[in-house]
């Protein structure tokens, strides 16, 4: 169906033009009409005919045209054949279209790029296959569809890495092979050669591997999937950034040295904190010991004291003990971010210890405690017969079998006060267990140190993998009153403001490499790095989180059949105007003839 509205684009302004074109007929027409010729309308009317012409060149006239549009089935990597001829007898109207990487299919219309479904979105009624990369989501128009997902894929569908991996801690991947042949064989290899291996037993299993990283850096390791006879059958690269261990400042606060604080300060010494020890031997007298910084003697807690450290060990003997000034300035700098850590050694903790305690303290009689420290391998410790409450304000850290928490924090101010409600646990080092002795007690000190302050905390949102020439997004939060500046390769990347949070910025960037990457936040100089794959790399784990995203975006309830109208602006022919200009200046020159 064709509408009569014309519109023009003209090759100059068109009122110009039009006057233009008015002014030069009337002093042409009138120059015509003068000459003592016969034919005078004859001639007028050639002359008319001409710059009809010549105006639909100038002015470039268009019309609207409408044409009814069918709902569309969209075919994507591994659709089923037979469902979308199923689809087809049952809703003859369907059009058809083929995402790019889908087999061949009869009359299917081939997309380039997922990017050309951005005015297709309300027209597509049926997806098939493995589905929608999360960015189609990305915008908000209307995108109501049934899914009809190809069946998973096998091998590896999912691999996840402990979300904080430090030099020298164990640290953990999992994930899960599906669809495999029982007496298939995963191994997991790094740096350091082939670090352990699992064998499977059934077609559908999890998997877990710990590992422990010797240096800090960005690292790549492997997953290699074999089948029963031992060949190859896939390989997953696996990004590991281990990231350096943050130096931190600590104040130590005891009546007398203890087996417990020299084992912790040589643990602390040895990854390169910073240590200030003071130990009472009388009322007046007291014992110092330094590490990693010059000698500085302190009598008393001070507020310079305490807003140069990160993090205030002390026992409950001290605690009780400080005076009121130093209690308020110890208040002031918990409030300001110092972090605390209260060492309870016995089973009735002091009422002074008590009001402290952001948190309420309960008997516990257990003697031995079973906690999770080394990937899930319970480890048993000496408990000091106390458990915390479980209240909305305690954040717990360790936690034993039976989910008693023992070690916890709550937030007074923008500092944290904690405690750990176990003992003696130095004996793990003489049992030769030295990487678990680590690993429980600095999960509770990184937790309770003061935070690191940066002004700007930036997050990749985008799930991994990430793929060659497909889009990452991210977030930067800023504490910066002008909009924050993000570097990717040397470009400043565009940024939107949150329309609900003040300070909080969104952009996306597009990698055209394979291997580490980086963006950089100008203000505080910090990368936040990320990893690159090739297409080839981890595809049954990017299939399975696709399907069951698209699944997550599709509609619950069936499609109903639905008819569209495109508008569409078509030109006049342009040679149309070139013959009407012909034949007008071909009049003209015949009429005197005639």
């Amino acid at each position: 169906m064709n509408s009569w509205m014309i519109s023009f684009e003209p090759l100059l302004n068109i009122h110009l033009t039009l006057w233009g074109l008015i002014l030069l007929f009337t002093i042409i027409a009138v120059a015509e009409w003068r000459r003592k010729m016969g034919r005078k309308l004859l001639r007028l009317s050639a002359l008319l005919v001409a710059f009809i012409g010549l105006a639909g060149i100038l002015l470039r006239p268009h019309y609207l045209s409408e044409s009814p549009q069918s709902d569309i089935m969209l075919l994507t990597q591994g659709y089923n054949a037979e469902e979308a001829d199923s689809l087809l007898q049952s809703n003859p109207g369907l059009s058809v279209y083929k995402a790019p990487g889908a087999a061949d299919f009869k009359a299917a219309a081939e997309l380039k790029s997922f990017n050309e479904l951005a005015g297709l979105k309300e027209r597509i009624r049926y997806v098939l296959g493995n589905g929608l990369p999360d960015y189609v989501f990305d915008d908000a128009s209307p995108f109501r569809f049934t899914y009809l997902p190809s069946a998973s894929t096998d091998g590896i569908q999912a691999i996840n890495v402990a979300e904080k991996v430090r030099p020298n801690r164990r640290s953990a991947v999992s994930g899960i092979a599906s669809q495999v042949a029982p007496g298939s064989m995963i191994r997991w290899s790094g740096p350091e050669g082939r670090i352990d291996s699992l064998k499977l037993s059934a077609s559908t299993e999890e998997f877990p591997f710990g590992f422990t990283p010797k240096l800090a850096g960005k690292f790549v390791y492997e997953l290699e999937l074999l089948d029963s006879a031992g060949s190859l059958v896939a390989t997953y690269k696996v990004p590991v950034q281990v990231a350096e261990e943050r130096m931190l400042k600590m104040v130590f606060i005891g009546q007398f040295p203890t087996f417990e604080s020299r084992y912790l300060k040589n643990l602390l010494v040895e990854q390169g904190h910073t240590l200030a020890l003071r130990y009472q031997l009388s009322k007046d007298k007291f014992r110092y010991e330094f590490a990693n910084q010059a000698e500085a003697p302190f009598r008393r807690l001070t507020t310079t004291l305490l807003e140069a450290a990160d993090l205030l060990w002390i026992d409950e003997a001290s605690l009780d003990a400080l005076s009121r000034e130093e209690a308020n300035a110890l208040n002031a700098a918990v409030d300001q971010g110092l972090g605390v850590l209260v060492t309870v050694n016995q089973q009735s903790a002091s009422r002074k210890t008590r009001r402290w305690m952001p948190f309420q303290l309960t008997r516990y009689d257990a003697d031995t405690l079973s906690v999770a420290v080394d990937l899930g391998r319970q480890v048993s410790l000496s408990g000091v017969g106390l458990a915390i409450d479980r209240s909305p304000e305690v954040i717990p850290v360790w936690e034993d079998g039976s989910g008693s928490v023992l070690a916890a924090y709550a937030y007074q101010g923008q500092g944290k006060i904690g405690t750990a409600l176990w003992q003696d646990t130095y004996r793990l080092v003489l049992k030769g267990q030295e990487l678990t002795y680590a690993a429980l007690w600095m999960e509770l000190i990184e937790s309770l140190a003061r935070k690191a302050s940066v002004c700007c905390d930036i997050q990749v949102e985008t799930k991994e993998p990430h793929f060659i020439d497909e889009p990452i997004r991210f977030t930067v939060i800023s504490s910066l009153e002008e909009p924050p500046v993000v570097r990717y390769k040397g470009e400043t990347v565009p940024l939107i403001e949150n329309w609900q949070l003040d300070n909080v910025w969104s952009g996306t960037i597009w990698p055209d490499g394979a291997g580490w990457d980086s963006l950089f936040v100008e203000a505080d100089g910090q990368s936040k790095h990320f990893f690159v794959h090739e297409r080839p790399d981890w595809q049954s784990v990017a299939v399975s989180q696709q399907i069951a995203s698209t699944a997550l975006h599709a509609s619950k309830e069936p499609g109903i059949s639905r008819r569209y109208i495109q508008t569409i602006k078509k030109p006049i022919s342009a040679v149309i105007f070139y013959l009407l200009l012909l034949v007008g200046f071909g009049g003209l020159w015949l009429a005197p003839k005639v």
